[in-house]
């Protein structure tokens, strides 16, 4: 049932899962598990008692801190849906046990059955002691999910006589504002976040979408105010509203923000002095360093911006930016008049990333050839490791990454389900008193089939069509291999229903597939337009550098003709006006030894 369990996972986390039905048919599992009496484990066969439902909870709550969800929601449902247990329904405990299955389902990313047992914990009311705990399940599924309009329905669907605690009244006003300021209604939203008090985990968050929105309008003094309440307190007092894991990465958004803010207004210094706040430690850090060098480079402070520019390079060497930064390098030679080094980077520039920008309309063109980028993209060596420029280069949705990490979870308990077939029909033989094992040749045919197929699966590995036809494949014969619908018993229909699900599991997958493809697919066309820009910009100023250059010469071949000399020149002629014909000069480079100069000691 395990892998029955976190398919429903998956499904609900790719969009793939319907509304859930009134009743939960793990009810109707557990009653019929627990008449076959093959539960056990953890104590769950005892008989029920307030002492060992409090022990349960606390097990399923150590699971659940410790990152096993899962392994709390399958203890959790044993309780919960178990009819033995419903005699407790009254007791504080068991509405704890709800609401720690709400929680471990939300955190496994089974949003829709979260719903049902969070919703159970919201109808006792608020003056339970776990509304306003479920509450905030419920808003922090409704931004994982980013369908903040419909938990948002769901939430104002919940009746109650009592007023909401400040709390949830909090977290009412923070989701309501995101769904304002996704539909452009920025009014709306300004207000909405405006209801959110210093007592609550969104307080920094509310205020900066209000910087947003005041930036958006074009009303800076208002926006600088709001981004400042969250980066500096002015009372200085360390508590002045609530702070959690978020808030250092709001902090570091916050000062992104102040900078292009200031740079906007043309506040270079202003602008120099927030993106310096941002920490080495944030993953900010590129877009600060490469930000505050335009800002020094707009402002004429050209040694600074190169020098920001430099430590860019040290540290991130291989970012999207990298282009962009190479780009700005030559811009700033070519106004410290180093024209010869801006050739230099802009000759390096076009014979780097001339070659990767045919590359990447040509992939736009043949969606063969994509193909081939997407199986780099979703091949596990390739996540966070990139081997080639293209992908070095792509900025990619984090949706990308959390789709493919459901892929892998997907495979992972797709190759469970054989075990959980045979669990069914080793349960079906205990109550029935039937060999669990009755196959013939032709299903031991099968069975061999079934290894031999999943032998191609390293090949197809990375391939999204050969994996599908591979898993479709490997599906079929797992069926033949375990005729399980012409067995009978009380526990057949399970038994099939499992099996049937590594179908569902391969047009999940697929599913998921196209969308990680689509994710890459705009990624790509993003960077088709990034470095046709970047290139055309790299001519411009490839132009300004000859024709600078052509200006420097003009001006010193002027000065030579009037009598006035570079100031490299001074000493040299200095120098030679004193030498006789006889003598010969020798520049300086770098070291007096004592037998050259007298006064060495």
């Amino acid at each position: 049932m395990t892998a029955a369990l976190l398919f429903l996972v998956l499904a609900e986390q790719a969009g793939a899962s319907k509304a859930p039905a009134p009743a939960d048919p793990i009810g109707q599992y557990l009653s019929d598990l627990e008449e076959a009496g093959v539960l056990g484990g953890a104590g769950i066969n005892d008989a029920p008692s307030l002492p060992r439902l409090k022990e349960i909870l606390r097990v399923a709550e150590d699971d659940l801190v410790t990152g096993n969800p899962q392994v709390a929601t399958t203890l959790l449902f044993r309780v919960v849906e178990s009819p033995q247990w419903k005699a407790f329904a009254y007791a504080p405990e068991y509405e704890a046990a709800e609401f720690t299955l709400g929680r471990a389902l939300a955190r496994s990313g089974a949003y829709d059955s979260a719903k049902r047992y969070l919703l159970r914990v919201l109808e006792h009311g608020p003056k339970h002691p776990y509304f306003a705990p479920a509450y905030r399940t419920l808003v922090d599924a409704a931004l994982e999910t980013r369908e903040q309009a419909a938990f948002l329905a769901l939430l104002d669907g919940v009746k109650s006589e009592d007023p909401l605690p400040r709390d949830s009244e909090n977290e009412r006003a923070y989701l309501r504002g995101k769904v304002s300021y996704e539909r452009g209604d920025l009014g709306a939203a300004a207000a909405s976040f405006g209801e959110v008090d210093r007592q609550s985990r969104f307080q920094a968050s509310a205020l900066y979408f209000r910087g947003l929105i005041a930036a958006r309008q074009q009303r800076f003094a208002m926006a600088r105010r709001n981004l400042c309440e969250i980066v500096e307190q002015v009372d200085k007092d360390r508590f002045s509203f609530f702070i959690d894991g978020r808030y250092y990465a709001v902090k570091d958004l916050a000062y992104l923000a102040l900078g292009r803010i200031a740079h906007e207004q043309g506040k270079y210094d202003d602008a120099y002095y927030f993106y310096f706040r941002v920490p080495e430690d944030s993953e900010r850090l590129p877009d600060a360093l490469f930000e505050a060098s335009w800002s020094m480079f707009q402002k004429g402070e050209y040694e600074a911006a190169g020098a920001f520019i430099d430590q860019f390079d040290r540290l991130f060497g291989k970012s999207p930016l990298a282009p962009d930064v190479l780009l700005l390098h030559a811009m700033i030679d070519l106004k410290s008049c180093q024209f010869e080094k801006v050739r230099t980077t802009l000759d390096q520039l076009v014979k780097t990333y001339v070659p990767i920008e045919k590359e990447v309309a040509s992939l736009i063109r043949d969606p063969t050839r994509r193909q081939v980028l997407y199986r780099r993209l979703l091949s596990k060596s390739e996540i966070g490791h990139p081997t080639d420029r293209v992908v070095e280069l792509l900025k990619i949705d984090s949706r990308f990454y959390r789709y493919y990490s459901y892929l892998a979870a997907l495979d992972r308990e797709v190759g469970l389900l054989p075990g959980q077939v045979a669990v069914w029909d080793e349960m079906t033989a205990k109550q029935t008193g039937q060999p669990s094992m009755q196959r013939g040749g032709e299903a031991t045919e099968a069975v061999r089939l079934v290894d031999q197929i999943r032998e191609l699966e390293p090949l197809a590995r990375g391939d999204p069509e050969m994996e599908a036809r591979v898993g479709a494949l490997l599906n079929d014969a797992r069926r033949v291999a375990r005729p399980v619908s012409t067995r009978g018993g009380p526990f057949s229909v399970e038994a099939t229903q499992t099996l049937a699900l590594g179908g569902e599991a391969q047009r999940l997958r697929a599913r998921l597939v196209t969308a990680t493809t689509a994710i890459a697919e705009a990624a790509l066309i993003d960077l088709d337009q990034r470095l046709r820009h970047m290139l055309t910009q790299a001519r411009l100023t490839h132009i300004d550098a000859v024709i600078g250059k052509k200006k420097k010469l003009e001006i010193e071949i002027a000065n030579l003709r009037e009598g006035r000399y570079p100031p490299e020149m001074f000493a040299q002629l200095q120098l030679e006006g004193l030498m006789g014909d006889d003598e010969e000069y020798w520049p300086f480079e770098g070291e007096h030894w004592s037998d050259e100069y007298d006064n060495y000691k």
